[in-house]
């Protein structure tokens, strides 16, 4: 019997979740949970084999709750979203999930993602894979090359904010955010501010870095 965790900020969906699990012989969902917080207490107590996490809980990050699972426990986690984007996945990838199922993708997927989490398996796709290398090799090795000042002006250039208010959010002489944007130009090979800011939005690159993240409440 696979013993599951389902961790969402909405009843309803945990409700329709756990009818639609429970169905399939050999899947019992053991306990529920509507933030992180509450997911780490049911851990403890009930230690289930699988944890399906939204990958939204509200102002909470769903992906660093399962890295925190995956790092501190057996138990491995399946990532569950409405959300189909690269970088989800590949955020999902890197911190340890066995599996990232849509909320498109019918009852059997997850299902069978559950089933091979609990077997110690990764279940990602052969397309899902070719997305994380892509995303991996154009994306955050360009990132990787940034400082954690030069992330964090990247980030604001992002949000929309001129170079004045990021030096007024940052601290910073504006002249020194000039300096910084031109570094961002030539390490993102990027021909102007504009197409970095460009670039920042179609790859959605605030909800991957922790160092470029939008500010939120962290749980641990």
């Amino acid at each position: 019997m696979v013993r599951i965790l389902l961790v969402d900020d909405h009843p309803l969906v945990r409700s329709g979740l756990r009818a639609e699990i429970e169905v399939h012989e050999g899947m019992q969902v053991v306990a529920e949970a509507g933030t992180a917080a509450e997911a780490l207490e049911r851990l403890a107590v009930e230690r289930p084999h699988v944890a399906v996490i939204d990958v939204r809980l509200g102002d909470e990050c769903g992906i660093d709750l399962g890295r925190h699972i995956v790092a501190q426990s057996p138990c491995a986690t399946v990532l569950l979203t409405a959300f189909d984007w690269d970088v989800y996945l590949v955020r999902a990838w890197e911190a340890g999930a066995a599996a990232f199922v849509t909320k498109s993708d019918d009852t059997t997927a997850l299902v069978e993602a559950i089933r091979g989490a609990a077997d110690g398996a990764r279940v990602f796709s052969a397309e899902q894979r070719l997305r994380i290398d892509a995303w991996q090799r154009d994306v955050a090795a360009p990132l990787a090359l940034l400082s954690e000042r030069e992330g964090a002006v990247l980030r604001l250039i992002a949000e929309g904010a001129t170079n004045r208010e990021i030096a007024a959010e940052l601290g910073l002489a504006v002249k020194t955010v000039e300096a910084h944007v031109h570094s961002i130009l030539r390490k993102l090979r990027q021909p102007s501010r504009r197409a970095v800011l460009v670039w920042a939005r179609r790859h959605r690159i605030t909800e991957y870095a922790p160092s470029i993240a939008p500010l939120h409440r962290r749980f641990l």
